[in-house]
């Protein structure tokens, strides 16, 4: 079997190229450089999905059984121009989707987001209504219609909800340059002592601020294992992947306190434009069809991971730079 992995440099991709153990050829997509701290030493090709036939290059030499797409443009930022969105969401997966059919590759895993639902007070299903409010998750839906409307390519699309924690055995874990996602700044500003933004404290919800599913990177990667050994079946699939719990923006903060002993400081800002009050999944068609369970995405398991790799950060003296934008 041989595998694609787009996207290898960014935080799910290191990861995933790290945790995956399966027999074949795993290859390797981007069009960034990996971090100097994965084990990607070799078969990778640097290159820009919005580049035709440089893709086209890469399938055709390739010529993968399984294409994991996790590539994109993945924060959620009204500041960031939708031009960016279209390009890296929807551009990126339209060429992709090209180069597949010309050398006929056709299985794709799309990384999904949360982002494509409306919020909704129960647990979210799979064909709830779909009504993205963010440019991000607009783009991402584009991007799944594209792949879906395609008769050549068998799909499994995982809709990704908060996606956290690290993998502390091969020493990985989130690493944006700006960071803008609430957990990896709470963690790494409660070490260093420094205040930690939340955007929005009179939401309708039990404490006033946001509520999220976490899932931890480890349960991201055993999806997306378990995806690969599914297209046995060659069903294709939309599912949603996350903890099936949601952990408030004010109780994740009481959580780090209580684990790192640190009296945490918190500054409430304005509700940004673009979150919902509540999002939270429902994950029982994953555990039916995928065989698939969240085994290590507590709230406490995510934050002492993140806790683990921020160390490891700081012990290396590389420092995180933070925009005031988590989600």
């Amino acid at each position: 079997m041989k595998i694609l992995i787009t996207g290898c440099s960014g935080y799910i991709g290191s990861c995933l190229s790290n945790y995956l153990k399966i027999k074949g050829k795993i290859y390797f997509l981007d069009k960034d450089r990996p971090k100097s701290f994965t084990n990607i030493k070799k078969n990778f090709f640097k290159c820009n999905l919005n580049n035709l036939k440089n893709t086209e290059r890469v399938i055709k030499k390739i010529r993968p059984d399984v294409v994991i797409h996790l590539a994109a443009k993945s924060t959620v930022n009204h500041k960031i121009k939708k031009s960016s969105y279209i390009l890296n969401n929807i551009k990126a997966t339209k060429n992709l989707i090209k180069a597949m059919n010309k050398f006929d590759v056709n299985k794709i895993i799309f990384s999904s987001t949360a982002a494509v639902y409306n919020e909704n007070k129960k647990l979210i299903k799979e064909n709830d209504y779909l009504k993205p409010i963010s440019n991000y998750g607009k783009t991402k839906l584009f991007a799944e219609k594209e792949i879906i409307k395609n008769k050549k390519i068998n799909y499994i699309i995982l809709r990704f909800f908060n996606v956290a924690g690290s993998l502390t055995n091969s020493s990985i874990g989130e690493f944006h340059n700006p960071e803008t996602h609430l957990i990896p700044i709470s963690v790494f500003s409660a070490l260093k002592n420094k205040s930690i933004n939340i955007f929005g404290s009179n939401y309708k919800t039990s404490d006033g601020t946001c509520i999220r599913d976490y899932v931890h990177v480890k349960d991201i990667c055993s999806a997306i294992e378990k995806s690969i050994f599914y297209f046995k079946k060659k069903k294709s699939l939309v599912v949603n992947i996350g903890s099936g719990k949601g952990t408030s923006n004010r109780r994740m903060l009481v959580t780090l306190s209580k684990i790192t002993k640190k009296k945490v400081k918190i500054s409430f800002l304005k509700k940004r434009k673009g979150d919902q009050a509540i999002l939270v999944c429902s994950i029982d068609k994953a555990k039916k069809i995928l065989k698939w369970k969240p085994r290590y995405s507590k709230i406490e398991n995510i934050l002492k991971d993140e806790i683990s790799w921020s160390n490891f950060l700081i012990k290396k003296n590389i420092n995180r730079k933070f925009l005031s934008v988590q989600k």
